[in-house]
């Protein structure tokens, strides 16, 4: 029995992920916390398999900076980010914290499930619905965030919005040639071989 732990500052949204996550008999919910500081009490004391969170909570700090606290515990649990809006450099600083997996609220209860299984699995599902702007845990994501470059951490957050590199160029006005050496530079320094690499899609 896999266990998870709910992370949202709207109850509603806890409410209706425990009535999904219900139906399925391998899995089970047993903590819940509004706000960052509960969260982390919370996944110390239940030590879950999984924790599912919004990028945006309660408290003095943000889901990036709990996503980094919660893979510094020593249980160090699978982070599943389910999120009802984001910008494009939150989508890439959950990234870097660390998150196993990124996807929309509105995805259907059936995906849903299906992430929550890949992510327990250690598969990584990345499938960001980014608003216009205005395998587990990556060990060392401080690290990495310091390596990239404002320029390259730009690069990233469009990779994460699956742009191609010709898209890239036309959005940061930039030559073709430097694009591709900037996107070769984030997947050296994610220790990624290939962009296709930053996903994993649940049909």
């Amino acid at each position: 029995m896999a266990e998870i732990v709910l992370v949202d500052d709207h109850p509603v949204v806890r409410l209706g992920l425990r009535a999904v996550l219900a139906e399925e008999p391998d899995l089970a919910v047993v903590g819940e916390a509004a706000r960052v500081e509960d969260a982390v009490r919370a996944v110390d004391l239940r030590r879950p398999d999984l924790v599912v969170l919004d990028v945006r909570l309660e408290g003095r700090s943000s889901g990036p900076d709990l996503c980094r606290t919660l893979k510094e515990l020593p249980a160090r649990p699978a982070v599943l980010v389910l999120t009802a809006r984001a910008a494009a450099e939150e989508i890439t600083a959950m990234y870097l914290a660390g998150a196993d997996s990124f996807v929309d609220q509105t995805m259907p209860p059936d995906q849903l499930v299906a992430t929550v299984r890949a992510t327990l699995e250690g598969r990584r599902v990345w499938v960001p619905r980014p608003r216009p702007a205005g395998g587990r845990g990556r060990p060392g994501a401080d690290r990495l965030r310091e390596r990239l470059t404002p320029r390259e951490r730009e690069v990233l957050s469009l990779l994460l919005q699956r742009r191609t590199n010709a898209e890239i160029a036309d959005t940061l006005r930039l030559g073709l040639p430097t694009v591709k050496t900037h996107v070769s530079a984030v997947l050296r320094k994610l220790g990624l071989a290939r962009r296709l690499d930053l996903f994993v899609d649940v049909a």
